[in-house]
């Protein structure tokens, strides 16, 4: 068939585009690696976290492509364009990738600096204004997309958990990204140059803080914009750029260049104060160093605003965090637990249970506080943890356990899934005595009631056909039974003097092995808490009542509990022990 049937065939006609076999596409430029470009000597000891790395060739190819599509409009070559420079030549991807790094690094940085400032000389030498221009703009669209730095790229460039840098008055970023302060305190903030201390790291006393250094420097600007104050020196270039009022002395005193510190640890201290168990700072100097250039007015305004009470409301994560901070803080912890009401005390009770200061809080908490339920709590809580018990503590645990309930606090001591929020209700209950179960003996019923059947066949027998009235049978039946018991009475001397004779025995049996219990105490001063647990068992008792026996004995003789359980050990008060020994020697 020739080509001209074929085109007269509109159905075998093949569109010549068709039959044009398209090109591939270059994998730009085998995905245009330009870092392959790069002079090595620049990218040696790049220390640079893998985030930070990656951003820097993102960035970096993206210059490239856009500085290469620019150049082409001029007719020319990215790979040719260097710069000379005195006896070596710099090339145009090394300029690039140098300003790439900078970028990125100045972000992450939180440096506050113009894109147009990281173009540098030998830049400008090679690309013309036009392309500078257009590039200035690519610089400031990536960099405000630039990632938020992960943990590593903070930890490296010392950056806050919100991403800010690590400053003085706030180390932890938390004040800055809730915007307690605004623009201008921030600025009074950053020129007081201040190493940080432990006192910085808790957001809620820096707060109150810096709250009270502002107030203090607003006093001060009051008095340097009031012209009927006379000052002792005249206010000079340092408090009118401080404070952003016009310049108009062109002399600096020396001297003043130190009221910011002086004021801020006047409002520190002013803190401080209001927290028991932390330590004043020095501030005689600064008291002085006041008196010689402040007018007498603004010092009294100072004194004044400072000898305010400062009401600190903290809540108990604040407290802890505080704690990490300064160990002696336990005492506002044990504060707080006394002002709270037992329902909000209870559900922070898991985590008191934990708290390692918890003997001293606990002692503190029921020294000073008047709630029955928080004494319950709290002495309950020592016992868990094996902290020994005061005796006054020990009288006050006898009195909210019932003598019933004894063992029930035993299991409830050794309990582990303990459900705290429920403890002073459970302990509550353990003041009532307990539910007394009666097992009835079925065999027992029915051997009694077969016996009242026989009495009654009996009386009838007695009777016989005659009707009597019902009191006359019962008068009878009485006087049976009475003559039955004396005819058994008679035999053995009474059965009654038997069975007081062995009642007696046994008591005094008793009494003589209580004795040599106690006496074998004395002697080895205290026994194991596992060898007190055998002996009380095979005589038949737990160990805890056991032990509330002996000490009854004991308290007849001395008025108090003599033995107690002190580290796994059954001991003598130590008041007690030489007592003790007389009264065995006697």
């Amino acid at each position: 068939m020739s080509i001209i049937e074929l085109v007269d065939n509109e159905e075998s006609f093949i569109n010549p585009r068709d039959l044009i076999v398209e090109k591939k596409q270059p994998k730009k430029d085998e995905e245009r690696v330009w870092l392959s470009y790069i002079t090595p000597y620049m990218r040696v000891n790049a220390d640079h976290t893998p985030q930070v790395e990656q951003e820097i060739e993102a960035f970096f190819n993206k210059l490239c492509d856009f500085t290469d599509v620019e150049l082409k409009k001029k007719h020319k070559n990215i790979k040719h364009v260097r710069s000379e420079y005195y006896y070596y030549r710099e090339s145009l991807f090394d300029e690039i990738y140098r300003l790439a790094k900078n970028l990125v690094c100045s972000f992450y940085r939180q440096e506050s600096k113009e894109s147009v400032d990281f173009i540098s000389y030998m830049m400008e030498s090679m690309l013309s204004s036009d392309i500078r221009f257009l590039l200035i703009k690519e610089m400031d669209e990536y960099r405000g997309g630039l990632p938020f730095p992960n943990a590593e790229t903070r930890e490296q460039f010392r950056l806050t958990s919100y991403g800010t840098k690590i400053i003085w008055w706030d180390p932890s970023g938390k004040l800055r990204d809730e915007q307690v302060f605004d623009s201008t305190e921030m600025s009074y903030f950053n020129k007081l140059m201040k190493r940080p201390t432990k006192f910085t790291e808790v957001p809620a006393l820096m707060t109150l803080c810096l709250e009270k250094y502002t107030d203090l420097l607003h006093i001060v600007l009051e008095d340097l914009e009031d012209e009927t104050i006379r000052w002792k020196v005249k206010p000079n270039n340092y408090f009118r750029n401080y404070f952003q009022l016009p310049l108009e002395d062109s002399r600096v005193w020396s001297e003043t260049n130190r009221l910011s510190a002086d004021l801020y640890l006047f409002a520190e201290n002013s803190i401080r104060k209001e927290i028991e168990g932390f330590r004043l700072l020095a501030a005689s100097e600064s008291q002085q160093s006041l008196q010689k250039y402040l007018p007498n007015e603004s010092i009294q305004k100072i004194e004044a605003y400072l000898n305010k009470k400062t009401t600190l409301k903290f809540d108990y994560p604040t407290i802890t965090s505080l704690r990490t901070v300064y160990k002696t803080a336990w005492n506002e912890a044990a504060n707080f637990i006394i002002e709270q009401s037992a329902e909000k005390v209870c559900e922070l009770l898991e985590e008191i249970a934990r708290d390692p200061d918890l003997k001293k809080i606990a002692i503190k908490v029921i020294k000073n506080s008047t709630d029955p339920d928080k004494h319950r709590v709290f002495i309950f809580l020592m016992e868990k943890r094996a902290f020994p018990l005061s005796k006054e503590m020990q009288k006050q645990r006898d009195s909210f356990i019932h003598a019933t309930r004894q063992e029930d606090y035993q299991v409830l001591l050794a309990a582990q899934d303990l459900v705290y929020k429920k403890l002073p209700i459970i302990l509550k209950e353990l003041n009532q005595p307990a539910r007394r179960k009666i097992k009835l003996d079925n065999e027992l019923i029915t051997a009694s009631n077969s016996a009242l059947y026989t009495i009654i066949d009996m009386v009838d027998d007695y009777l016989g056909e005659e009707a009597i009235d019902p009191d006359t049978a019962l008068k009878i039946l009485v006087h049976k039974d009475l003559s039955l018991a004396e005819e058994q009475m008679k035999p053995d001397n009474t059965v009654l003097v038997s069975t007081l004779e062995k009642t007696n025995e046994s008591e005094i049996t008793q009494t003589v092995e209580q004795m040599e219990f106690i006496t074998n105490l004395v002697l080895n001063n205290g026994m194991s808490l596992e060898e007190f647990k055998k002996k009380a068992a095979d005589k038949g008792k737990l160990y805890q009542a056991y032990l509330n026996e002996l000490n009854d004995v004991l308290y007849d003789v001395f008025e108090d509990q003599v033995l107690t359980i002190y580290q796994q050990q059954v001991i003598i008060e130590e008041d007690f022990i030489e007592e003790m020994r007389e009264w065995i020697d006697g």
